[in-house]
């Protein structure tokens, strides 16, 4: 299930994106924090499996008609295609009336996603 960021999910949060290696440092996942929480269109949105154990994180910016996928993160136990999916089918069930696009980096799992649904 998909729980919007909160304050009090702030270590969560931190801990699953200092999984990205590009945030070598817990000063670039703190300013990381900072850009979704400047824009109003910007979201992080926290992923709980079955088990009710936080597995994901997915970073999140609104435009009219789309969602893009800024940041996509599972915890190495968690990174399955089935967890793909069902993190993405959240997601899109959250977003009901927008498309869900990728960005650069995020762009060949929402190909994967977009595979297993035809």
């Amino acid at each position: 299930m998909l729980y919007q960021y909160r304050k009090d999910y702030e270590k969560i949060t931190m801990g699953l994106l200092s999984l990205i290696t590009e945030f070598s440092n817990m000063d670039l996942v703190t300013q990381e924090m900072e850009w979704y929480d400047q824009s109003d269109q910007r979201q992080i949105l926290l992923w709980q499996n079955d088990a009710h154990n936080w597995a994901g994180l997915l970073g999140v910016e609104e435009h009219d008609d789309q969602v893009v996928i800024h940041q996509f993160i599972l915890t190495p136990q968690n990174q399955t295609q089935s967890s793909c999916n069902q993190m993405l089918d959240e997601l899109a069930a959250y977003y009901n009336e927008k498309q869900i696009v990728g960005s650069l980096s995020t762009h060949n799992i929402l190909k994967s996603w977009e595979q297993t649904k035809s």
